[in-house]
């Protein structure tokens, strides 16, 4: 729609230019209407004519090129949108890892899952896209509760422990999985503008 506009525009500029040059060579005295007049005159008139087509592919590029950046833009947001909901669902499926060895009794396995689960959730902490839900009181109580009880695991695998409360720190993993439930779908269902 955009192309068959400039077209008219260009078929329009040309068309009057052309009358007007017409029309100025027509009134010129007899004694400068030559051959040398016309290709001045004409010659002039197709390089301002060549100045336009080239102004308005020049607009044109350059609309093409901000819709194109808008584009990327939203794309890699929605990029980044995608690798975030990835790292919170990898998470999620750790805690249930963790909870699986915990219920088999498979502490060190368990322990290093639980390792792991903090790694994510620090770098999901410090991801933008992530940033207005991790910057808050719950999520750092969630990281702060899973460092006790990965020390009191640590402790009990260790000999330094007789025991841990197991049901704890499966409602601590709990909540944790409840908050990186919610953190993952606010971001699914996020609506980016550009």
């Amino acid at each position: 729609m955009e192309l068959s506009k400039d077209r008219i525009r260009v078929l329009l500029i040309f068309t009057i230019g052309t009358l007007i040059m017409c029309c100025v060579f027509y009134w010129l005295p007899d004694k400068d209407k030559t051959v040398v007049n016309a290709f001045t005159l004409f010659g002039t008139f197709f390089s301002l004519f060549g100045l336009a087509v080239a102004y308005i592919q020049i607009q044109n590029i350059k609309k093409t090129s901000q819709q194109t950046k808008l584009a990327v833009e939203k794309s890699l947001l929605r990029i980044n949108q995608v690798l975030s909901v990835s790292e919170l669902s990898k998470a999620n499926k750790t805690i249930q890892e963790i909870q699986s060895f915990l219920l088999h009794q498979k502490h060190e396995i368990a322990l290093m899952r639980m390792k792991d689960l903090k790694s994510i959730l620090i770098q999901v902490k410090y991801n933008e896209d992530l940033s207005e839900y991790t910057n808050n009181g719950l999520y750092n109580q969630n990281i702060t509760d899973l460092g006790s009880d990965l020390n009191n695991l640590h402790d009990l695998i260790i000999g330094n422990k007789k025991g841990v409360n197991f049901s704890k720190l499966n409602q601590n993993l709990e909540n944790l999985a409840t908050t990186l439930t919610e953190f993952e779908n606010k971001l699914k269902y996020k609506e980016y503008d550009t």
